[in-house]
């Protein structure tokens, strides 16, 4: 009788179960979308964005911004330079770094307005500092309020930006300094017998200032975010010492917060706070901003807005939102109007445009005490 050999490499017994080839499980849909996202994040994406220009003070308009996304180093988490097991045991959740974005960008309106410059977002040594830069020149048709009367004008010049911000130590807080030149003509078409200071015009306006910042911020995306706060904080001094011809104080207050309450619905929540003091020019007294509302149109030495969004994702790469809030001003001026019951609600549309980079955008229509506006958003509008 021959002896049975036995083949080492296969089970000793043989059956079609046991000879079976695995195959691997596909590849989730939305694990294969992260991971594309993460790729993307890697390498430049030049994005071109239309810009809709619906703002009631300006009219309507078109624009372009021709968009570089710089590579997003480190992944998708951004942590502080010494970061430590203790350090970073706050942080819940991943955080997108801010973007690093290249733009060149143009616009105009049916008011004749018109603008056109350059920008540039960075930060450096793991986001321990943060840069943002602009250089814009100018063409605006528009009008601000006296007593209720709208009052029209005209400016054109040059504008430029400059900021940075340094992380302290391994916090979630930033100072910094900021600097702000404006030089342009102004140009008013008023009648003699408007209630007009003339204190506030200059035919020229060389607006020039320096500011002193502080930040605290957690949010998990500049662009989108979903968790986190930003409490921003800025004190400005315009002088002539550095070359203003108004010698004034400006300071802002901002402060935001995001709460993710399910996996599909966020909550925001906003409040800004600015003041004036000392002789700026009409332009520079705060305004109530807020979807609805026209710019400039509810100003005074202080003014500011309280705001409330709630946002729901109905798909992957969709989402609606809802919006209210209401703005207040100061009496210190009586010439500007101080009505008790500014406020603004209104509905929204978001799609994910660039989903490497959270770039989501989108429709707002907005209802303000006098009219309905309608907004084209790239980007949170806060």
């Amino acid at each position: 009788m021959a002896s049975e050999v036995k083949n080492p490499d296969l089970p000793q017994e043989t059956s079609p179960e046991s000879l079976e080839v695995v195959q691997p499980e596909p590849e989730p849909a939305e694990a294969a979308e992260e991971k594309k996202a993460r790729e993307d994040s890697q390498r430049y994406r030049f994005l071109p964005i239309p810009v809709f220009i619906t703002e009631p003070a300006i009219g309507e308009g078109l624009g372009v911004a021709l968009t570089l996304f710089h590579p997003v180093n480190d992944g998708t988490t951004s942590l502080p330079p010494a970061a430590t097991p203790d350090s970073i045991a706050h942080l819940e959740d991943d955080r997108e770094p801010p973007p690093v974005v290249t733009a060149v960008f143009g616009a105009y309106t049916s008011s004749k307005t018109w603008l056109a410059g350059v920008g540039h977002v960075n930060h450096w040594r793991q986001d321990s500092i943060r840069y943002t830069g602009a250089l814009a020149g100018a063409h605006i048709n528009s009008e601000f309020y006296i007593v209720g009367l709208p009052i029209s004008y005209s400016m054109e010049g040059v504008l430029l930006y400059q900021d940075v911000k340094f992380r302290l130590g391994s916090s979630d807080f930033f100072l910094g300094t900021a600097l702000s030149y404006m030089n342009a003509d102004l140009d008013f078409r008023r009648k003699p017998d408007e209630p007009v200071p003339d204190s506030l015009f200059n035919a020229n306006i060389k607006n020039i200032g320096l500011a002193l910042r502080g930040q605290y911020e957690t949010r998990d995306s500049a662009l989108h975010p979903a968790n986190g706060q930003l409490i921003d904080l800025s004190v400005w001094r315009y002088d002539d010492a550095i070359g203003s011809n108004r010698n004034y104080w400006s300071a802002k207050l901002k402060a935001i917060s995001f709460h993710q309450l399910t996996d599909k619905f966020v909550l925001g929540l906003r409040l800004e706070l600015a003041a004036v003091d000392g002789e700026p020019p009409f332009f520079a007294y705060p305004w109530v901003s807020l979807r609805g509302i026209p710019a400039m149109r509810y100003q005074n030495k202080v003014a500011g807005a309280v705001e409330i969004e709630a946002r729901f994702r109905v798909a992957r790469k969709w989402e609606v939102l809802a919006f209210t809030g209401k703005g207040f001003t100061s009496d210190d001026v009586p010439f500007f109007e101080n009505p008790d019951n500014i406020y603004s609600y209104g509905l929204g549309a978001r799609y994910n445009i660039f989903e490497s980079h959270k770039v989501w955008g989108g429709i707002d229509v907005a209802k303000g005490p006098e009219d309905w506006a309608w907004y084209v958003q790239v980007g949170h509008p806060w």
